[in-house]
């Protein structure tokens, strides 16, 4: 029988739970990665405060100041197929530097809906940010992304949030950067420290 499974679909994962409710989904393709030393730096609560104000805090290596970060999300339709289509159409117009391991977490919000998948992508780009902010709705919309949401934490295809640009901080009515809930966010902080 002839399946209409795309090659995005045929990947393999690898899943491994961090705590409760909360799944890593690794690619198989991720594998020699996970072997590296992380990125990140491990955080005390004393360095909560920094962490708090700038995502970039977190990195060792100051070179990451010059690239985007950004959270993607969903839980409506194929959200792992969605998201290696997603890398690929970033690569159109951005150098992927790196991304997380997908995280499987329980819904926040409304919580009578399927579990969200999340993870983090660093980019360099030569976009400024409203172009990019721009480009980032669009492909949200590519995607099957509905601006208009029934109600306040609703399913949704495929969520972009810029977590940081290039290190500068930005604070328009539509636009807030670094993106003021990233750190209270735990499908924001786990693939952050699981970039490698």
């Amino acid at each position: 029988m002839k399946t209409n499974k795309s090659y995005w679909d045929a990947k393999t994962y690898q899943s491994t739970q961090i705590k409760d409710g909360f799944v890593y989904i690794v690619p198989h393709s991720l594998k020699i990665l996970q072997r590296q030393k992380p990125i990140c730096k491990q955080t005390s609560k004393k360095y909560e405060s920094i962490r708090n104000k700038n995502p970039y805090n977190l990195f060792k290596e100051s070179k990451f100041k010059k690239y985007a970060i950004i959270g993607i999300g969903g839980n409506k339709g194929d959200v792992l197929c969605t998201f290696w289509k997603l890398l690929k159409r970033l690569k159109h117009k951005n150098d992927i530097i790196l991304y997380s391991p997908f995280l499987r977490n329980p819904a926040f919000g409304y919580k009578e809906q399927n579990d969200f998948y999340n993870g983090v992508v660093v980019l360099k780009t030569n976009m400024c940010y409203a172009d990019f902010f721009s480009h980032c709705m669009y492909l949200e919309r590519v995607f099957g992304r509905d601006r208009k949401r029934l109600f306040k934490n609703a399913p949704r295809s495929l969520d972009i949030d810029i977590l940081g640009f290039k290190n500068i901080s930005i604070n328009f009515l539509h636009l807030q950067i670094p993106h003021k809930e990233w750190s209270k966010r735990e499908s924001v902080l786990i693939p952050l420290k699981g970039l490698k």
